[in-house]
């Protein structure tokens, strides 16, 4: 056997480390502000409850599997941390495969690097693989769907059209989503060669794979097979998942669009407000911006695509994608695959010039670091722990809230049981005066964290806001408790009745 030469080992050093090193920093920085689904996931697991959820079926069974696994390694960590690591190796694990598809694509390490740096410092990679949620692990397993489908074109070997659909369904199992992604692959087989009905038949078999999990699943559960589709579609049924057309779809689609590359929050202002040396990287960011622009005007030679199918294929997948994230109302967890599929599209052309690759990534790095990642790592934003504290000493207080679900996500991971009376402050007069008398009746105390403070402008504000409700003018509202964010105090407040 041949030694590997300098060359080589250069090759595979330079983009390794990369991984790697993207992988401590998703972390060693998990976001201390979770979502409600972060939360109620972690809770599943915590209390062993709703461990098959049919939209992301396999995603609350494996992490129940990952945290048994790390405290039998003596790491007794809450659920939710536990949690948030597996999906910085799931991230990892992305950047992984992404990396072996693009060597078969690129023979440059730098251009290889390049991709990958712009892919593991998208803002959706890094929000993801700082956070417990469902997005990251299905990537993987579609990722692997791509590399089989490419070794195919490249070998010609039958058994890579199996394993390829194979991972590709199976990721469909970690979220419904991952159909596109497979349906994608599907098609590529289907024109590719000439004994088109082989090639169905050898893609088609493995995916008898969900249904058949599904089907085991609901054994399980003794639910029964006639209700087999509302099973499988349970959050359609439930109007879980946002499906409307309005001005929205378009306004809500381009901004998430954006925002999975880059951070743009309302937080940025209150960053600022903190400490002005937030100013800094957004002045770097915009001079390697200046640097890669310049550098598209003295470089433009086009560049020549070397995988035609391949590249279509996930242009096809990517536009599935982005059709359903524009229905679901610009939904941006149903475009972190974004990142992923630019980079393997980028992968498919010859470049003359890598450093693009790189500037863009640098950017991106330092300003989803600066603007997204390390403040979720150091700042509060939320109150649920406060809000938490004054109902164990309160029980059975009536709470309006600002963001309810978020709430009782973090009661249902700390008790194992969602807090029953809590409403969204921002609901319309007539159901939180319905509240309010209710409770009045019951002599129950009455609390909120309404503020006539102009709101933080996130995709809540656009999809709920309301003009300050009416209804709490007609009261006055006494603080109670303390709850310092970065957004100012959210402490809660006893509602009475003015004199």
């Amino acid at each position: 056997m041949e030694p590997r030469t300098t060359l080589s080992l250069n090759s595979r050093i330079l983009p390794f480390f990369l991984i790697v090193a993207l992988f401590l920093v998703y972390a060693l920085l998990p976001t201390q502000n979770s979502t409600s689904d972060a939360y109620d996931y972690a809770a599943s697991v915590k209390w062993q409850v709703d461990l098959w959820r049919p939209h992301h079926l396999f995603y609350n069974i494996t992490g129940l599997g990952f945290h048994n696994f790390c405290q039998a390694l003596g790491w007794r960590a809450q659920p939710l941390e536990v949690l948030k690591l597996m999906n910085s190796l799931a991230a990892g694990g992305c950047l992984l495969v992404l990396w072996r598809i693009l060597a078969q694509l690129q023979s440059t390490a730098n251009i290889q690097t390049g991709l990958l740096l712009v892919a593991g410092a998208s803002f959706g990679t890094m929000r993801y693989a700082t956070e417990n949620e469902t997005y990251l692990l299905p990537i993987f397993f579609s990722l692997l769907g791509s590399y089989f489908m490419l070794r195919q074109q490249r070998q010609g070997k039958w058994m890579d059209v199996v394993w390829s659909s194979f991972w590709a369904a199976f990721a469909c199992l970690y979220h419904q989503v991952h159909f596109f992604w497979w349906l994608g692959l599907g098609l590529g087989f289907l024109v590719s060669g000439q004994k088109r009905g082989k090639l169905t038949m050898a893609f088609l078999l493995p995916a008898v794979l969900v249904p058949l999990a599904y089907a085991l699943v609901m054994h399980l559960q003794e639910y029964p097979f006639s209700q087999f589709q509302r099973f499988v579609f349970q959050d359609f049924y439930k109007n879980s998942v946002e499906t409307t057309v309005s001005a929205q779809n378009f306004l809500l689609t381009f901004i998430s669009f954006i925002r999975t590359f880059f951070e743009v929050h309302g937080r940025m202002y209150f960053l600022l407000k903190q400490h002005l040396v937030y100013i800094i990287p957004a002045i770097v960011t915009f001079i390697i911006a200046l640097a890669l622009i310049s550098k598209m005007f003295l470089y433009r030679t086009k560049p020549v695509l070397l995988q035609k199918l391949f590249f279509q294929v996930h242009l096809i997948i990517l536009g599935l994608h982005m059709l359903f994230a524009w229905y679901a109302v610009g939904n941006a967890e149903f475009m972190v695959i974004v990142p992923f599929l630019v980079a393997i599209l980028a992968g498919c052309f010859r470049w003359k010039n890598h450093a693009s690759f790189w500037l863009v990534g640098a950017a991106l790095f330092l300003w989803n670091m600066a603007y997204a990642v390390v403040p979720n790592h150091l700042y509060t934003y939320t109150n649920q722990a406060c809000v938490y504290q004054v109902v164990q000493q309160k029980p059975g207080a009536l709470l309006l809230l600002q963001d309810k679900n978020a709430f009782e996500a973090y009661h249902f991971y700390q008790s194992g049981k969602y807090y029953p009376n809590a409403y969204e402050s921002w609901a319309s007069t007539e159901v939180l005066t319905s509240a309010f008398t209710q409770a009045q009746l019951r002599r129950q105390l009455i609390y909120t964290d309404y503020s006539p403070a102009d709101s933080v402008l996130n995709r809540a504000w656009f999809m709920r806001h309301r003009p300050p409700s009416s209804f709490f003018q007609q009261f006055r509202l006494e603080p109670v408790t303390s709850c310092p964010t970065l957004f100012g105090d959210k402490g809660l407040k006893q509602i009475f009745e003015k004199p």
